[in-house]
């Protein structure tokens, strides 16, 4: 008989009335994977714009007259200096890849007297190329070209230029960079006090550029 009796219930425990005081078992959330944002992606193709500021060492040698009133009083004087120059800078590159080609204008200006004379670098101007390797957001290079150099009394001369820079993303349109760059310039334009005035100049400095 109570065999019976507990068969009997067994469909009515699991009808709903019984089942409605078990607790359903907490459905878990699916996980939300978010995709991480992409690295940017940096090129040099392109122009820029910037200004520069840059220690300066000159040394010059070459005639120099210590009489104003006898044109024959020539003596030899070798003589050096150093300062600050400020300059404007602007190119354009291509970027291959690995390699970045580019050309490059330079414009320095300042007022740097060289010791025991009255003879001052006024400004250099730099046209030449520029050869790198791509790093990402980093540019190593080196650069070249074609030099002239001004001075207050002994005329302007042409020459050449060849250094060393470090260019680098800031923002996506924002570089800073560095230089070091060495010069030499001969044979200056004859002055009223100078004569076969030549020198070698060595910059090292650093830029702000905005490329496009």
């Amino acid at each position: 008989m109570n065999r019976f009796a507990t068969l009997a219930l067994i469909p009515l425990m699991a009808s709903p009335a019984f089942a409605g005081n078990i607790a359903p078992a907490p459905v878990e959330p699916a996980p939300v994977f978010t995709a991480a944002p992409a690295a940017p992606v940096y090129s040099w193709t392109g122009g820029y714009v910037g200004g520069q500021v840059a220690y300066a060492n000159i040394d010059a040698d070459g005639l120099f007259n210590d009489n104003d009133n006898d044109d024959d009083a020539l003596i030899n004087f070798d003589s050096d200096g150093d300062g600050a120059l400020y300059g404007l800078r602007a190119g354009y590159d291509y970027d291959f890849g690995a390699a970045v080609l580019g050309g490059l204008i330079q414009y320095d200006f300042g007022s740097i007297d060289l010791d025991d004379s009255d003879l001052e670098l006024e400004n250099v101007l730099r046209v030449g190329a520029r050869l790198g390797y791509n790093a990402g957001q980093n540019l190593f290079y080196g650069a070249a070209g074609w030099a002239n150099a001004d001075t207050n009394d002994a005329g302007d001369a042409d020459g050449w230029f060849a250094g060393l820079g470090f260019e680098r993303y800031l923002t996506p349109a924002v570089t800073f960079g560095a230089e070091a760059l060495y010069h030499e310039f001969d044979d200056f334009e004859d002055g009223p006090d100078f004569d076969g005035v030549d020198s070698k100049l060595t910059t090292v400095g650093l830029n702000l550029n905005y490329r496009f």
